[in-house]
């Protein structure tokens, strides 16, 4: 994706345009200074453009300012006071951005000035729709501002502005809308049945009368939208008489007219306009109670990806031919990879970030990164592993990716491992033609260092491994008839010797490592068995681990026997002597589709001389859900 951004620090203009905010005199608030109003020639402002999806985010930056946005292309008075702010803008040419900057004591007296430029106006909404449909949206009720009203021509958040959860009470949040690619509209009242009203309402039966909003009893409703430009706008039309989770006035109801402000895969901002009054609501995806976390802080002074040297080196081979790299085009710590050709497997699409980044044993790491594509991708990967030894790594991942919907990858709390040069690898490999995958905010650090960014916290497992139970698989075709082969690779400092002394019978294994190894991969023990998996049917994994040595790093990778990329987890937990460590992997599926027969490997590369190690209470099971 095309992305252009202008800095500037304020150009001061001598116009004096109109004001539609109240402020107070100094006397009027004890401790306000007129001396210390802020000055728009001392502020940065960037001006973020995205070419291809024609969205503009106006940042201000600053500690205890807000900035006041004059968008002269919709109107002369102040715009938004949103900083972070993103508007859709129809047509190509030079836009004018101008700004006060505002604090507890005023505004500033002189205006600053940014022009920015979109490069080609909007001919079809292809792209839009692809990010409406295939999802069901609802109000993004954890959300400041997901419901609010301003004066006509304004963002409608200057009058009001809901806090989230604000209107729990009423029959709002549950409500549910659909947008298909056929341009389908559905609205469904949720499990309440009501949709909320305006006081002010009149067409819409149920109105106490009281001067307060309320909720009335509405019917799922089937109609069409169309996606239209209008000026320098886009508009989501839906046909008179259409419901929708707050009815704000008649003059919605009847005819209903949303200009679209911003929109992603997962996030919708609409304004309603009636020319008397606009209304503001912000529209999600995402389920309910599902987190905002957005990933470590990529501004960070903690974040060592944020100060590392790094090159890039490439593989695309579509049919494993390799072709011209992909064109990477950078944008500070925001990368855009354009694959023009298809590929069908794992690792023919390849980008690697070669750095000077370096961990340690002796640390724990946190990670995070934003992924977005152009197209569905179902098979991402994401891989952070020593330059000099691919085999060595903290994670290889795979995501499954919508179209335009951001998503957050993020590790917390990883064990650190003696690394001189990291390498951050992303595999795109089954892409759709003419596919862009951006990658963003990469974050690696410490995890001691607080970056005020902390992820959700882990849900509870409440899945049921019970080890004796007829639906483990594991029991019924490997441990009740000894069915299984097993294999090893044992080579401190990559020379292979014999192979640990190994037992395993009755459903308890064990493995002596007479010999130290440094790395991981050093010292494989690989259980083969006929165990089939489905393609996208969900497994639940456990078992259980003890060593007699502490162990910083083993790794349990239950994976297709003819395939290693084709895997049903990877975990890669820290042993302590003598302390049980329970694997618990709910709910996984096969990253790539159906295996044949899985086999189970045990990795205990960087294991002391006379390390042992037991392994028991395997369970694999469909997930009942």
């Amino acid at each position: 994706m095309k992305k252009l951004k202008y800095y500037i620090y304020g150009a001061i203009g001598a116009m004096a345009l109109p004001l539609a905010l109240s402020s107070c005199s100094p006397d009027d608030i004890d401790g306000l200074n007129e001396n210390n109003l802020p000055l728009a020639e001392q502020t940065r402002v960037t001006v973020d453009v995205d070419q291809e999806t024609n969205q503009v985010t106006f940042n201000m930056e600053g500690d205890g300012i807000y900035p006041i946005w004059y968008m002269t292309w919709e109107s002369a008075n102040p715009y938004s006071t949103v900083n972070g702010y993103t508007k859709i803008v129809n047509n190509a040419g030079d836009y004018v951005l101008n700004y006060r900057v505002g604090n507890r004591n005023g505004m500033s007296q002189g205006m600053g000035s940014v022009t920015f430029h979109i490069d080609n106006s909007l001919v079809n909404f292809d792209m839009y729709l692809t990010m409406l449909s295939g999802k069901t949206w609802r109000i993004a009720s954890e959300e400041a501002g997901h419901l609010g009203c301003g004066e006509s021509g304004t963002d409608g958040l200057g009058l009001y502005s809901a806090q989230p959860n604000e209107k729990e009470a009423n029959g709002i949040y549950d409500d549910e809308l659909t947008f298909s690619s056929d341009y389908t509209y559905t609205y469904s009242p949720g499990d309440d049945g009501l949709v909320f009203v305006n006081t002010g309402c009149t067409v819409m039966p149920g109105n106490p009368g009281d001067g307060n909003d309320f909720d009335t009893q509405a019917e799922p409703q089937t109609a069409t939208f169309q996606l239209v430009g209008e000026g320098d706008d886009v508009y989501l039309v839906l046909p008179a008489g259409t419901l929708f989770p707050y009815i704000s006035c008649d003059n919605q109801y009847n005819d209903p007219r949303f200009r679209i402000e911003s929109i992603t895969g997962s996030r919708l901002v609409l304004v309603y306009d009636d020319g008397t009054i606009a209304w503001h609501y912000i529209l999600t995806s995402q389920e309910a109670g599902g987190g905002t976390f957005d990933g470590f802080d990529p501004d960070s002074e903690y974040n060592m990806f944020k100060n590392c040297t790094f090159t890039n080196s490439y593989y695309y081979a579509p049919g494993w031919t390799q072709i011209a790299d992909p064109v990477m085009t950078q944008d500070g710590n925001s990368f855009t990879f354009s694959l023009p050709e298809a590929t069908s497997e794992t690792w023919q699409a390849q980008a690697l970030f070669h750095t000077d980044m370096t961990t340690a044993a002796t640390s724990n790491y946190d990670f995070s990164c934003k992924l977005m594509s152009t197209t569905d991708h179902g098979n991402v990967t994401v891989k952070l592993c020593d330059t000099n030894n691919s085999g060595v790594y903290y994670f290889e991942e795979k995501v499954s990716l919508k179209a335009y919907e951001e998503y957050v990858f993020y590790k917390s709390d990883m064990p650190g491992i003696d690394i001189s040069q990291i390498d951050v690898v992303f595999d795109f490999g089954g892409n759709a033609a003419n596919t862009d995958v951006t990658v963003s905010d990469i974050v690696l650090k410490d995890h001691a260092n607080d970056d005020g960014r902390t992820p959700p916290a882990v849900e509870e497992d409440d899945t049921q491994y019970i080890y004796d139970a007829e639906t483990n698989l594991w029991k019924t075709h490997v441990d009740d008839g000894d069915n299984y082969t097993a294999s090893f690779y044992y080579a401190p400092g990559w020379t292979q010797i014999a192979d640990p002394a190994f037992t395993g019978t009755g459903g308890t294994y064990t493995v002596a490592l007479p010999s130290a190894t440094t790395d991981q991969w050093q010292a494989q023990v690989m259980l083969t068995t006929d165990i089939p998996a489905e393609a996208d049917t969900k497994y639940d994994f456990s078992c259980t681990l003890m060593s007699d040595k502490a162990l910083p790093r083993a790794t349990v990778k239950l994976t297709d026997s003819a395939d290693d990329n084709n895997y049903l987890c990877l975990e890669t937990p820290a042993l302590s002597p003598y302390e049980e460590y329970v694997v618990k992997v709910p709910a996984a599926t096969m990253t790539v589709g159906a295996a044949s027969a899985l086999k189970l490997v045990f990795d205990f590369g960087g294991n002391a001389d006379n390390t042992n190690i037991t392994i028991n209470n395997i369970v694999l099971q469909k997930t009942v859900e």
